[in-house]
């Protein structure tokens, strides 16, 4: 591959806080090896703890868009499920800003069968509505079911792992998803437990944006 220069691709959390950060690198550590470019990985330090109200979704659009003008990179993942300032990037030509939760249910789509969403509260799965509409999916969702907890408490698994298998099994059961998304950056260290359990393939969403956007990288000549 002569003259090929590996491709820098950006992963930004855009809430500030770094135990999300280190979690979202933990768990792509290994599927990324895959992928023949060089990624790193940051937070917005300006930015809300966590991303769940209404509110922390205008202030991550505007945060994100200014960090991602500023910053220097082939492509670029925004780590938060509510895919902040990606629509509007876009529009300004930045033609390699991928969200994780478009990212996410596009390579769920191509799965086979209805994709299901583990979402962190009921506020989470009204904004989904429209996320999954602007993605032309809305006729592939199976379900989008709330976990009622914070950004946060989905790092204890103690916590987390029994509402997520009781809404991943009603997924599947009731709903008839053929795949799970985790709807959530920060559920990345539920994959492997939940792809086993569940007996459907479980999609990480950070890793969804990564390899769209290494994928585009190869498109997009620099």
């Amino acid at each position: 591959m002569n003259g090929f220069v590996r491709p820098k691709i950006l992963v930004i959390n855009p809430n500030s806080s770094c135990s999300v950060t280190e979690g979202i690198k933990k768990e792509l550590l290994e599927p990324s090896k895959i992928i023949n470019a060089d990624l790193s990985y940051t937070q917005i330090n300006d930015a809300p703890v966590t991303i769940e109200t209404t509110e922390d979704v205008h202030v991550a659009d505007r945060l994100t868009r200014d960090f991602v003008t500023i910053s220097k990179a082939d492509a670029y993942v925004i780590a938060c499920f509510c895919d902040p300032g990606v629509r509007e990037l876009r529009d300004a030509g930045y033609r390699t800003v991928f969200g994780i939760g478009e990212s996410a249910m596009h390579l769920a789509a191509n799965m086979g069968g209805k994709f299901g969403i583990l979402s962190i509260s009921d506020l989470s799965v009204k904004r989904h509505e429209k996320q999954i509409a602007n993605a032309g999916l809305t006729s592939m969702l199976a379900g989008d079911l709330p976990l009622d907890l914070g950004v946060l408490e989905l790092e204890k698994k103690e916590l987390a792992r029994p509402r997520i298998e009781k809404m991943a099994k009603k997924l599947v059961e009731k709903y008839g998803a053929k795949s799970i998304i985790l709807g959530c950056a920060g559920m990345g260290l539920h994959q492997e437990w939940l792809q086993k359990l569940s007996g459907v393939p479980v999609i990480d969403p950070c890793w969804a944006g990564v390899a769209m956007a290494a994928a585009a990288t190869g498109i997009i000549k620099r």
